[in-house]
């Protein structure tokens, strides 16, 4: 089977989950290709955004040539690794997909983490070719793929169970496949010394993750850099953190050591609803979680740690914390959440064999229906 995985970002968990699952499929003897958007591009991405924006507003007369301009920006890919997967960046996916197609024949497209109207444009592009699509959800927000876009894809694949339910309920059937998440190279022994904030921006959870280091003296807290952070990102924080000598900002690292090596606790006050991959890394370290209360988010965690209404007083939050790393409890979480992350619904082979079910069954119904 020929897959070609097309993913809207090429940072953080989502990306990161979108190459293991490449390549745990390539492993198997398929033939895979991986197409990341990168943001090297901003002006002519921008340039794209807005000659989008204008023909959706236009008569179709006049939209179709603008249509046919934005189109043509972004084309272009860039071979990155050429094995076990292939993998390729991009400005713009949807618009490299079409020149992918005139010299390779995919016999399945999965897509994650992509744009609303970049989802639009790349089911157009597959239904138009023949070829069979998949939209792997790993985001609430591309929930409005299936019903505001009104482009479902052909398998649809949810990577928490809550997000199915969502699915389910606006008339969607949706296959709960959690994310590849790798955990014998994260393994660390941790010193247990920090609670660890991962990803220091607003969707993160910043605001509480700030507030609670203010209202937590006595801890010290290491916030860490994961996706690259615009200068107004850098600014708010650098801002939000002055005077406060119990927080160190530290760089973005892939060694697991320097992330988890002496974490005592995961924060995850996330403002989005989502099974971040952190929280399962974390919690095969050992190492408990204090996160939001959002349906995916509570999944991800189960009893391996503890969850706060996204918006309660700080000081709610404070409690949590100082409960989770008190003395006669802390023994007990980290233990359940060792335990919890060895459960076979995190199981990588489980996960890929799956998967591949799915998508080898999706491929002989197209081909035997044609």
């Amino acid at each position: 089977m020929r897959i070609l995985f097309l993913s809207g970002t090429a940072v953080g968990g989502s990306a990161m989950s979108t190459r293991e699952l490449a390549q745990r499929m390539a492993a198997r003897g398929h033939e895979v290709d991986v197409l990341l958007r990168v943001e090297t591009a901003p002006r002519r991405w921008m340039l794209q955004h807005r000659l989008v924006n204008l023909a959706v507003r236009l008569p179709r007369f006049l939209a179709q040539p603008v249509w046919r301009v934005a189109g043509l920006i972004g084309r272009r890919r860039r071979l990155v690794r050429e094995s076990p997967a292939r993998v390729w960046s991009t400005i713009l996916p949807e618009n490299s997909l079409r020149i992918f197609l005139r010299h390779e024949a995919p016999d399945v497209v999965v897509a994650a983490s992509v744009g609303r109207m970049a989802w639009r444009s790349i089911r157009k592009e597959l239904s138009a070719a023949g070829i069979a699509s998949v939209l792997y959800l790993r985001e609430e927000a591309a929930i409005g793929h299936l019903d505001i876009s009104n482009a479902p894809p052909d398998l649809l694949l949810t990577n928490a169970a809550t997000l199915s339910e969502r699915a389910a309920a606006i008339g969607f059937r949706a296959h709960f496949v959690p994310s590849v998440v790798s955990l014998d190279a994260i393994r660390v022994d941790t010193s247990r010394e920090v609670v660890l904030f991962i990803n220091p921006v607003e969707i993160s959870g910043r605001e509480v993750a700030v507030a609670l280091a203010r209202e937590c003296p006595e801890m010290r807290f290491a916030f860490v850099e994961s996706w690259p952070m615009k200068p107004e990102e850098r600014r708010w924080l650098e801002d939000a953190l002055k005077g406060l000598e119990n927080v160190e900002l530290r760089p973005r690292t892939d060694d697991p050591s320097e992330l988890y090596g002496d974490a005592a606790a995961l924060l995850a006050p996330y403002l989005t609803n989502g099974r971040p991959r952190v929280v399962l890394e974390a919690q095969a370290n050992g190492v408990p979680v204090l996160g939001s209360s959002l349906d995916a988010l509570v999944e991800a965690i189960g009893p391996g740690g503890l969850t706060v209404d996204a918006d309660a007083p700080i000081a709610e939050w404070a409690s949590a914390l100082r409960y989770l790393l008190g003395p006669t409890n802390y023994d007990g979480f980290v233990s359940a959440a060792r335990t919890y992350s060895e459960r076979s619904e995190v199981d990588p082979e489980i996960i890929v064999g799956e998967f591949e079910r799915l998508l080898l069954e999706l491929v002989a119904t197209r081909k035997g229906s044609s």
